[in-house]
């Protein structure tokens, strides 16, 4: 659109470039523009045989059933559909679903499709006839699955056939523990996989169950965010393959992490890894733990986010208590501020990216203080930094 107001000739290239006309959002438009009129005159330029990437966002504003008839209009390039994004009211799921179960066939071009159910609208029965038509799209290559609400199990599902020939997927919806484990163990043609569950259970735990050890020969990227621990799912699985691999726990009074399992599955895979990111609220015996654990000293970016804004002072005081720390931890150890807004620090070693900024370095035993860290001044309410002021939120 800034090309179109550049000058004339900008603009007659702009509306001839059909390239330029193929990825288009429902989120892309002013609030007061007719959204599907645009939509169609911004298809309308695209090339009749270019697949499309797509996507349909409700806002605030749309009237009632309003995108539903930006869903009939993408429907009409129904055969171009190479990527669609969704989100599924009610209405929307039904006609969705409907579209699935009738014109399969069509879908022939599609290689990713992401599917986000809005919070307390779609019934299970909708939500299941919608992935009973998933292994009918031979096409698809990557697949998002993002369920209603974080406590609601409504739309959770055990067996998906199409998994096991999918490249990539994510899974966003509560699931017991032998249930991830379950969705995991059927991804056995996977590349990338992501599984998110931050739920705060209300159900009683399970013990972890007698399961065979899954060979996933093809992964290469894992990441498991879970309400409690999601090391213990790697007990389950051999990857030979993986070179990135990303742990997350959302519950910050979780049981400090099992790194016996860590190493096991390391000598079990005998993977390529090439970095490994821990996330969540721990205290400092548990980063202690991972700075001495020697199975990580061999990989070559190692990135530990505590969610804590006084990590430096932390990590220092770690460092002090041991007398031979320039033997006993790595030989370089790193803390930094990722480029992301609002991000905490990160503990470890990797190559730092644009817009990232080092703290501090600890090489061979020696501190080399290099900048001061600006996020110190924000209130912390990390337990293991004010335990006497300390609020859950």
């Amino acid at each position: 659109m800034v090309y179109l107001r550049v000058c004339r000739y900008w603009r007659e290239v702009a509306l001839s470039t059909s390239s330029l006309w193929t990825s288009c959002s429902s989120a892309q438009f002013w609030s007061k523009v007719a959204i599907v009129p645009a939509m169609k005159y911004w298809l309308d330029r695209s090339s009749p045989a270019a697949p499309l990437n797509l996507q349909l966002r409700f806002q605030s504003n749309f009237p009632p059933l309003y995108a539903n008839n930006i869903f009939r209009l993408l429907t009409k390039e129904i055969k171009r559909w190479r990527s669609m994004s969704i989100e599924l009211d009610l209405s929307l799921a039904q006609e969705f679903a409907a579209l699935l179960e009738e014109r399969t066939q069509d879908l022939s071009q599609l290689e990713e499709l992401e599917i986000h159910l809005l919070p307390k609208d779609v019934p299970s029965t909708i939500s299941q006839r919608i992935l009973a038509q998933i292994p009918l799209v031979k096409s698809l290559r990557r697949f998002t699955w993002v369920s209603n609400g974080r406590e609601s199990r409504d739309h959770v599902f055990r067996q998906l056939p199409a998994l096991a020939v999918l490249e990539d997927i994510t899974i966003f919806t509560p699931s017991l523990f032998d249930e991830c484990v379950a969705h995991l163990s059927q991804c056995v043609s996977a590349k990338k996989i992501r599984i998110y569950d931050e739920t705060c259970h209300y159900y009683p735990p399970q013990s972890k169950p007698t399961l065979p050890i899954t060979t996933l020969p093809h992964l290469t990227s894992l990441t498991l965010t879970r309400y409690l621990d999601p090391m213990d799912i790697l007990d389950y699985f051999a990857l030979p393959s993986l070179e990135y691999l990303k742990l997350k726990v959302a519950e910050e009074y979780a049981p400090g992490h099992n790194l016996t399992i860590l190493r096991n599955f390391l000598e079990r895979s005998k993977c390529p890894l090439r970095s490994l990111t821990i996330e969540g609220k721990a205290v400092d015996s548990i980063v202690t733990d991972y700075l001495l654990f020697p199975s990580i000293r061999s990989i070559p970016e190692v990135q530990i986010t505590v969610y804590c804004s006084k990590i430096k002072q932390r990590l220092l005081e770690i460092l002090e208590t041991y007398p031979n720390a320039a033997t006993a931890f790595p030989p370089v150890i790193k803390c930094w501020v990722p480029n992301k807004p609002f991000a905490p620090s990160s503990i470890g070693w990797k190559k730092l990216e644009i817009g990232e900024k080092l703290l501090f370095a600890w090489t061979a035993g020696k501190l080399d203080i290099t900048a001061t860290e600006n996020i110190a001044d924000r209130i912390c309410i990390c337990r293991s930094c004010d335990p006497d002021n300390y609020i859950r939120f």
